[in-house]
């Protein structure tokens, strides 16, 4: 005999049929946002190079070793007059090629600082770009170039990078402290996993934001094979004994922690707050400041002393 089920009944068995499909959804849902994140920062691909030639300026075609992959990275060599510094700067991320950040190598090359600029790991292997840490070996591979040529001075090599590349910088100068007279990072995070727990909650709120963090740790740890904890400028700033200039608009998410690595920096970090700045554009905002900031950073007493 068949048995009627009250309307009661009915509601009951459609809400826990819900419940269990949601409440799964739910947990699921933020930890895949969270990994998709990652993949998507740290995806494979390179760019179009730049040319010098697009600005007038020129230039040798010059390549290194990678430590890394065994093959040669491509690099343009751009030298200036007189040429008493040199600056290495650090692709923006995975998908830079030689040439990236033009406008800030023309302000060096108007003050007179020789430019190596090479193309990312992206541009080498078919790798995912790591926002910044493996990216540390190839500019150690840099160095290592840079040491072997003549026509410079091998105690006034400094580092210049945006975004993941600025992060890479300050990473790097801590770790080749040695061969680093001094350092110009823009834009970079201070602690991507701290940025990541500062913005999530807004982003994914009733407690989602934990989970879309743990699928984010997740994700970096199988796309890249290390954890996340090692994307942390500020906790190795404080190792870096040449000078850092830390350049951050007022109206980007980064600048509190631009704010933290000055303050762990000690006296040789500088902070240059750009007014009205977000981020990458200081140059657009501000380009006359931004150049003698520059050629007032390369003449300080501090950098002298790197000799």
């Amino acid at each position: 005999m068949k048995v009627e089920r009250t309307t009661r009944q009915r509601l009951v068995f459609i809400v826990r049929t819900a419940l269990l499909i949601l409440v799964p959804l739910l947990l699921i849902l933020p930890c895949a946002l969270g990994y998709g994140f990652i993949n998507l920062l740290t995806g494979t691909g390179c760019g179009g190079e730049i040319n010098p030639d697009v600005i007038g300026l020129a230039y040798e075609d010059a390549s290194f070793r990678s430590s890394e992959f065994g093959r040669d990275i491509p690099a343009y060599w751009i030298p200036a007059s007189p040429g008493d510094l040199t600056v290495i700067v650090v692709p923006t991320g995975g998908a830079a090629a030689r040439g990236d950040r033009m406008s800030e190598i023309e302000v060096y090359h108007r003050a007179g600082v020789n430019v190596l600029t090479f193309s990312a790991r992206g541009c080498i292997g078919t790798v995912n770009n790591s926002l910044g840490y493996l990216e540390v070996d190839a500019v150690g591979d840099a160095l290592t170039y840079l040491q072997s040529r003549s026509d410079i001075n091998r105690n006034q090599i400094g580092l210049h990078g945006f975004s993941a590349g600025g992060a890479t910088v300050i990473m790097a100068a801590a770790r080749f402290a040695e061969d680093v007279a001094w350092a110009v990072s823009e834009g970079g995070y201070h602690d991507f996993p701290a940025q990541i727990e500062q913005n999530a909650p807004y982003a994914l709120p009733f407690g989602m934001g934990l989970l879309f963090r743990v699928g984010a740790h997740i994700g970096y740890r199988v796309t890249i094979g290390h954890d996340m904890s090692v994307l942390s400028p500020v906790s190795v700033i404080d190792e870096i004994e040449s000078p850092v200039l830390l350049i951050y608009g007022t109206l980007e998410p980064g600048l509190e922690g631009a704010r933290e690595m000055a303050r762990v920096g000690g006296e040789n970090v500088e902070l240059w707050e750009v007014e009205g700045a977000t981020h990458g554009n200081y140059i657009v905002v501000a380009p006359q400041e931004y150049e003698q900031r520059i050629k007032d950073f390369l003449t300080t007493e501090n950098t002298e002393n790197a000799e």
